[in-house]
């Protein structure tokens, strides 16, 4: 039995029998899987950012954007560069941003070795498993490629549940985070004959990392980019290498890859300095990754169609890449406190402060939850209170066409909302 949960990465299943009609209220897992921005995160990331929210609170996942990345392994021999982290890799370089320790043990080929370790109590177990035997999956049947996903006892151990977040539209069909329920013994069938990774998580203290010295760190970095050659090596590669179609293919999961880590860093940036000139500049740098990977879709298919491969593709590639390195380098010299000269944090309070009043409600309740609407209490009327409370202590008046419900359901939507109509200037009465 499966069932599909709409995120805020996807779009509602088209099948209504697979898709939950109201939100699991009593299973935080399941809603920080509804909460994930699942379109954000690659296979590896999607279900680690899953337990960081519901161990941490929501949005903590989002710190695994802070460090865009591009160090492409070469290896050589004529094979193409990739960013493509193994999974390895991958658990060592999560834990820390996601607050989480994440310890692998060895892989375990018997699917009732495997259930054997999940916890009694119901909690999770972050699992590395080849896809190619998720039934759950598009790729069932059709491609092996790691893939991870959350495994839980249930029903006092007699059925298993597979929570998967990952969100992706493949050459098989659309992967869209779901919940699958198997008898145990079918669970230990699809688990076993094969290698799945099991990964222990346990949560460490967790504190966002200060924005600033994370963008020296990136700018860091960056300068270095900037004085070599790393980005036109990286697409020449593409561009000249023998076979066409494999280069087109390959150059597609890299474009994905690298897009998801984009559109990942500009919601960190919109999530830690809203408003800003760094959000605004992430948030245009991941739509242009975005196009991007548009074009190499086209370029691969109209390869495999004999015709030839669009030649700018390889030179935007270069160009988005020293673009990344440029914006780095430029956010690290002006802070993104450049658009909050009365400081984010004192409108953030302020924001909490006047819903809490509004609702009647704990302030460290409203300072936690990503949607306002799911507080008792919060409805139309709510909404318009709070406008016009904020309106009062900031002494402007919010343009009606930024009054969108989706706006004036966060926490950080309303932020934004004020820091762009006050024009970034100092309120006395703020």
């Amino acid at each position: 039995m499966s069932r599909t949960l709409t995120t805020p990465g996807t779009a509602p299943a088209s099948d209504a029998s697979r898709t939950v009609p109201a939100p699991d209220a009593a299973d935080p897992l399941i809603e920080a899987v509804r909460a994930v921005d699942t379109g954000a995160l690659d296979c590896m990331q999607v279900n680690a950012a899953v337990l960081a929210d519901v161990t941490h609170g929501p949005g903590a996942h989002l710190e695994l954007g802070a460090r865009p990345r591009f160090a492409p392994h070469h290896p050589g021999n004529g094979r193409l560069p990739t960013v493509e982290q193994s999974p390895a890799d991958q658990i060592r370089w999560m834990g820390p941003p996601l607050g989480l320790a994440l310890e692998a043990g060895p892989p375990v080929t018997d699917g009732r070795a495997l259930l054997d370790l999940l916890p009694e109590d119901g909690s999770p177990l972050y699992a590395v498993g080849d896809a190619y035997r998720m039934p759950w999956l598009p790729y069932h049947g059709h491609q092996h490629m790691d893939h991870s996903v959350l495994l839980r006892s249930v029903d006092a151990g007699a059925r298993v549940e597979a929570v998967d977040a990952y969100d992706n539209e493949t050459p098989y069909g659309r992967a869209e985070p779901v919940v699958c329920s198997f008898e145990r013994a079918e669970a230990a069938a699809l688990f076993g004959g094969s290698p799945t990774l099991p990964v222990t998580v346990r949560p460490v203290p967790f504190t966002p990392r200060p924005v600033e010295p994370t963008l020296e760190d990136n700018a860091r970095e960056a300068a270095l980019l900037l004085a070599g050659d790393a980005p036109e090596r990286y697409a020449t590669a593409f561009r000249d290498h023998p076979d066409q179609q494999e280069a087109c293919n390959t150059l597609l999961l890299e474009t994905w890859l690298l897009n998801r880590s984009r559109r990942l860093y500009a919601a960190w940036a919109a999530h830690r300095a809203p408003g800003s000139a760094l959000a605004r500049a992430a948030a245009d740098q991941a739509a242009a990754w975005d196009a991007l990977a548009g074009q190499c879709y086209l370029a691969a298919r109209r390869v495999q169609r004999g015709r030839p491969v669009p030649p700018q593709i390889h030179t935007v590639l270069a160009e988005l890449l020293r673009a990344d390195a440029r914006n780095a380098v430029d956010a690290s010299r002006s802070t993104p406190g450049d658009a909050m000269p009365y400081a984010l944090p004192r409108i953030r309070e302020t924001v909490v402060r006047t819903v809490a009043d509004v609702l009647d409600a704990d302030p460290a309740v409203v300072a936690a939850v990503d949607d306002l609407s799911l507080l008792d209490g919060f409805a139309s009327f709510q909404m318009v209170e709070t406008v016009e409370r904020l309106e009062d202590a900031y002494g402007v008046e919010f343009a009606p066409d930024e009054l969108d419900s989706d706006v004036l359901r966060r926490v950080d939507g309303l932020v934004d909302l004020v820091l762009r109509t006050t024009g970034n200037a100092e309120v006395a009465r703020s």
